[in-house]
């Protein structure tokens, strides 16, 4: 029956794109500690004679079609069917979505799609290709989004996997595309690059902890999502302290899927995902034993502005980063992010 459904939304989206208006803590895995990601297929030659697995005009038809039956789950308020188009952290996003909002999550109109495909052949699942779309939301605001839509399996559906907005007027990554239109996709541990695509979330979390001072400031360069997150901890944790509280913030790799393609100035793109999490705990009498809860996560606590003792926030975060050619001094930029709490925890909530 659910399969049923998802094949009708995807009947459905196949005659349009958009729908309606649109430090450590105990509890965490330690940032420096390298995820294993599960790898994705590196771009290789189809045999001699058989076309690619996907092309580009596939791939075009593929993530419109996704978009818009998305969209259309959406605007159902059906949640399960919206489950089984997304995958990986994009899945979390998708719950997020729906339990944030009470079953009516925020829907968007998207532009038609500029797909970046690898050139994979037919017996290299999964299958992945990129592509970077215009998304408007319902107050009219305009963003770029670079998506990943995924096949792991002869018999599964496509999925959107990841997505992640590009921050305000920065141009889409300039990937290398040969003569036929195909993208270059660059293996989990290449080394061709300033940064193997395996590394980069690693080290992203520890830059994002130990900030301009640590290991990874001069691999990545500072900004908002970057040594932004080092400084704003530094704040928030004496403000805290003074309420009686302990806060601790970290990040850590994850094992979703890392994707890689190459650019025209012989670096790379990479595609992966973070978390981070934030515990608020009870330190001190004078907190009263209760812990205040951020607005954006009070939808999880029964939009209560306080419960007691421990709170514990874990955020999936999605980046696109920029990586220059191996040998290059420039270190890599991040140039997207989307992120949204996924989890939220307390081990004493306030009682009705």
């Amino acid at each position: 029956m659910r399969v049923a459904l998802v094949l009708l939304l995807f009947a459905l989206a196949a005659c349009s794109t958009g729908g309606g208006p649109p430090r450590r803590s105990p509890d965490a895995v330690p940032a420096s500690a390298p995820a294993t990601a599960t790898p994705v297929p590196s771009a290789s030659p189809s045999p001699t004679g058989d076309a690619p697995a996907v092309t580009p005009e596939d791939a075009a038809v593929i993530a419109r079609k996704v978009l818009g039956a998305e969209d259309a789950a959406r605007a159902w308020g059906a949640e399960s069917y919206a489950v089984d188009l997304t995958r990986d952290a994009q899945r979390l996003f998708t719950v997020t979505a729906f339990k944030s909002t009470r079953m009516k999550p925020a829907r968007y109109t998207w532009g038609a799609p500029r797909v970046l495909v690898p050139r994979l052949g037919r017996d290299r699942y999964p299958y992945w290709f990129a592509a970077v779309a215009d998304r408007r939301d319902a107050q009219g605001r305009d963003r770029t989004a670079l998506l990943v839509f995924m096949k792991e399996y002869p018999t599964s559906l496509w999925q959107l996997g990841f997505a992640s907005l590009l921050y305000p007027g920065t141009k889409p990554p300039a990937v290398l595309l040969d003569r036929e239109g195909y993208a270059t996709a660059l293996p989990t541990r290449d080394d061709s690059i300033a940064i193997s695509p395996h590394l980069m979330a690693p080290l992203h979390a520890t830059i994002a902890e130990e900030g301009p001072g640590g290991f990874a400031a001069g691999l990545i360069a500072a900004g908002p999502q970057t040594t932004g997150y080092f400084t704003e901890v530094g704040k928030e944790q004496p403000e805290a302290k003074g309420r009686g509280l302990l806060y601790d913030s970290i990040f850590a790799a994850t094992t979703f899927p890392i994707f890689a393609l190459r650019t025209t100035d012989g670096g790379g793109v990479i595609m992966y995902s973070l978390t981070r999490t934030t515990l608020r705990q009870v330190k001190t009498d004078n907190a009263l034993g209760l812990v205040p809860v951020p607005r954006n996560v009070r939808w999880a606590t029964g939009d209560r502005p306080v419960v007691r003792r421990k709170l514990r926030v874990e955020e999936t975060q999605q980046y696109v980063t920029q990586v220059s050619r191996k040998g290059a001094t420039t270190p890599a930029k991040v140039m997207g992010f989307d992120g949204t709490p996924t989890s939220v925890t307390s081990d004493m909530p306030i009682e009705e």
